[in-house]
């Protein structure tokens, strides 16, 4: 399939042909929903800790004695039912990590790749790179492309590049080794260097 190649101020400059492996083949929702909801569970600390009550500093002496007093039974103070007591299950420190496949991380990409390319998302821009460092480029190129959150995909990521884009929270920078599905649906839309179309199909095509 072919799709335009524009230049940095936003002119079409020509046509490149992209690879159908990966711009043209639909993906399973379900698989796109297990590699986000694995993504995103491998970005949780899993460090939440509380204490059970034999975990809480205090006495374990009986508050009053079994019998006798009409109330009903109680052990010690450390008893969940108290207030400062301990908690009865509780969270406790996890590890969320979930490995999918690479094979199905691969097929979600693609996906939504696929996706993205039917509807217009996906630019091929010549000499993608921000070499001022300056923010205001950025700025100027984003109005250029009518773009508004935008993923730039570029085959290294430069200083004057990282710098030009540090301030701004609608877009983002990555290689094609980091291209992933939650940025991809974060963003909707993908600036990608010429140069980086093939390195990118030659990472999820093998």
């Amino acid at each position: 399939m072919e799709t335009k190649i524009f230049k940095m101020n936003g002119t079409a400059s020509g046509s490149v042909k992209l690879d159908e492996r990966v711009f043209a083949v639909k993906a399973h929702p379900q698989t796109i929903n297990d590699v986000v909801k694995a993504q995103l569970n491998n970005e949780r600390h899993g460090t939440v800790s509380t204490m059970t009550r034999g975990e809480v500093n205090g006495t374990t002496k009986k508050m009053f004695k079994q019998k006798g007093t009409g109330r009903a039974r109680q052990g010690d103070i450390k008893s969940p039912l108290h207030p400062g007591g301990g908690r009865a299950f509780g969270p406790k420190p996890r590890v969320f990590d979930q490995r999918p496949p690479k094979k199905v991380v691969d097929r979600a990409i693609i996906g939504v790749l696929t996706a993205m390319a039917s509807n217009g998302a996906i630019r091929i821009v010549e000499g993608l790179e921000f070499a001022t460092g300056k923010t205001k480029d950025v700025a100027s190129f984003l109005d250029s492309h009518k773009l508004n959150k935008v993923l730039f995909v570029v085959p290294q990521i430069s200083e004057n590049t990282k710098r030009a884009t540090a301030n701004l929270k609608n877009v983002k920078v990555v290689t094609p080794m980091h291209v992933n599905v939650v940025d991809l649906l974060k963003y909707g839309q993908v600036a990608i260097n010429d140069k980086a179309v093939k390195m990118l199909e030659e990472v999820l095509v093998k």
